[in-house]
């Protein structure tokens, strides 16, 4: 089989998408080595993803809108290369003439318009439209998919696949400490720093119950992405303390150390579409306090302990029991969980459809 792929991610995109992205073509090519897989990225990035995934064929594109790629440009490179299967992120192809399949990671913009900037809605607005060409459109979570089939009356079925754990987190490959810090002394949160993961809320809450000070910091781990939260004096004023501590992005290996030895980890999102932080954090044995949202009942269900995400208060006490109660364990997700099998079946079986 013969399998074009919307690889634009792989070098610079979003953190959790390039994630995706990556292990989803090194599933491919571990379980179908005999799938030709074509890789579609800017042209600027074909020699480094070449290098990379060098059983795969690279090609580039000066294109740099997503939506524009993948409508026009894949289906052009599909046709040209005999290609059995298209295979896209969030943007489905324009044309139907090769079958495709379209993983959506989320259509939170549709239900809360309000957690996104004018321009990214323009933007993700081009995720409606084309899904209806789309043979298979896949999600992450079963809540996703409710949510996609809601909003979007002209899509008749979504595939809930699940997503894996990164390689990098659970490979052979030894962690990385973060300078600084000690093991057990300090509390963890991770994710694009934007409106939507609610952190205001959570370092309130962590420095006004005593859970995060100076000793034992809240460590924040995450860029600015899409509309940012407004952070009160207060909240300022701990980032002055040491009591919060912002290191941006760090490496996988730094990421796995810091799941593996921190005291707690907090993510009191909004929402999400699967929500890969706290299953990661689980997966590594970390303690995990999340907002009570129904995808996290899905994906985490007993391996994590639950709060409201706009209760200050209520946070603040879950987060102080936790810490005098909690102790580290591997806790073992069920296998459909984290796995990138699923999807990768699910996207070859569109071009039988």
């Amino acid at each position: 089989m013969r399998v074009v792929v919307d690889a634009l991610w792989l070098p610079d995109g979003p953190p959790s998408g390039r994630m995706v992205v990556r292990e989803m073509v090194a599933a491919w090519l571990r379980e179908h080595p005999g799938d030709d897989l074509v890789l579609v990225v800017h042209d600027q990035h074909v020699a480094d993803v070449a290098a990379e995934f060098t059983s795969a064929t690279v090609v580039g594109t000066s294109l740099r809108l997503h939506p524009l790629v993948n409508a026009v440009t894949l289906p052009r490179v599909a046709r040209r290369s005999g290609a059995d299967l298209v295979v896209t992120q969030n943007f489905a192809p324009l044309s139907k003439r090769v079958p495709s399949a379209v993983f959506v990671h989320d259509v939170l913009f549709q239900t809360n318009p309000r957690w996104f900037t004018r321009s990214e809605r323009l933007y993700l607005s081009l995720i409606p439209m084309l899904l209806t060409r789309a043979t298979t459109v896949m999600t992450s979570s079963a809540n996703e998919a409710n949510r996609i089939l809601a909003h979007n009356p002209g899509v008749s079925a979504v595939d809930p696949v699940g997503l894996g754990i990164a390689a990098a987190l659970t490979g052979r490959a030894p962690a990385e400490p973060v300078d600084g810090l000690i093991p057990d002394r300090f509390l963890l949160a991770v994710g694009r720093l934007n409106v939507r993961k609610n952190l205001a809320t959570t370092i309130e809450a962590a420095v006004g119950s005593g859970a995060a000070t100076v000793e034992r910091p809240l460590i924040v781990v995450g860029e600015a992405s899409g509309r940012e939260e407004h952070l009160s004096e207060a909240v300022l004023a701990s980032v002055a303390s040491g009591s919060v501590q912002f290191l941006g992005g760090v490496s996988d290996a730094q990421l796995r150390w810091l799941y593996e030895h921190c005291r707690l980890f907090v993510f009191m999102s909004l929402d999400e579409g699967w929500g890969l932080p706290p299953i990661e954090a689980v997966s590594l044995g970390a303690p995990v306090l999340v907002s009570d949202r129904p995808v996290f009942r899905e994906t985490l269900g007993a391996a994590a302990t639950y709060a409201p995400p706009r209760d200050v208060a209520e946070i603040g006490r879950t987060m102080m029991t936790l810490l005098t109660a909690a102790r580290r364990t591997q806790t073992a997700l069920p296998p459909e969980r984290t796995s990138w099998t699923r999807l990768v079946e699910t996207a070859r079986e569109a071009a039988a459809s």
